[in-house]
């Protein structure tokens, strides 16, 4: 073999190389976003750990979509939104080694829907500041529920963990209805 082929050879393998991992990794083939319940967001792996996570875009086994996050700073903050509802924007790659999928997420933001809730909630606890006559009427009605779970102590009792370890707003209202 010529000098020129034992020079040719190893740059023609290299370069198919190079492109082969530009095309499988580097390349998505498609883009998009994805709305639902975060459910898992987790780092794992035995020799590469990469974040791997869950999203519940409904109920059923075919709205459950699994994703990779290869941006640390990305997971690390979405990671704090398990639970939630997000939107996930992604690219699709034609290869998923090391990470666990072949759609990762490049970013996310918070589900607006949630947002809307949030503001809607806040208006009409705002207004219902303002009436004194609609915070008397609730208190007294939540009060006299309260007062037929009293009967049975320990379904009083259970509720009350409950709301405390899920709703710290109406575990508050317990409180008041003690003043």
């Amino acid at each position: 073999m010529s000098l020129k082929w034992k020079i040719l050879i190893p740059i023609i393998l290299v370069s198919a190389l190079v492109l082969t991992k530009f095309i499988m990794w580097d390349m998505p083939i498609s883009t998009g976003k994805r709305v639902g319940n975060l459910t898992k967001l987790s780092k794992k792996g035995k020799i590469f750990k990469t974040w791997e996570g869950t999203i519940d875009e409904g109920s059923g086994d075919k709205l459950t979509s699994y994703f990779s996050v290869r941006d640390g700073a990305v997971a690390e903050e979405l990671y704090g939104y398990e639970g939630r509802k997000v939107v996930v924007y992604y690219e699709e790659y034609l290869a998923n080694w090391p990470w666990g999928t072949k759609y990762n997420v490049t970013s996310w933001k918070p589900n607006e829907e949630d947002k809307i809730a949030a503001t809607t909630a806040a208006a009409a606890a705002t207004i219902g500041a303002d009436n004194a006559l609609i915070n008397f009427v609730g208190k007294t009605l939540f009060c006299s529920m309260l007062g037929t779970l009293y009967k049975d102590q320990d379904l009083y009792q259970k509720v009350k963990e409950y709301m405390k370890e899920n709703n710290l707003y109406i575990y508050n209202q317990y409180e008041k209805c003690n003043e």
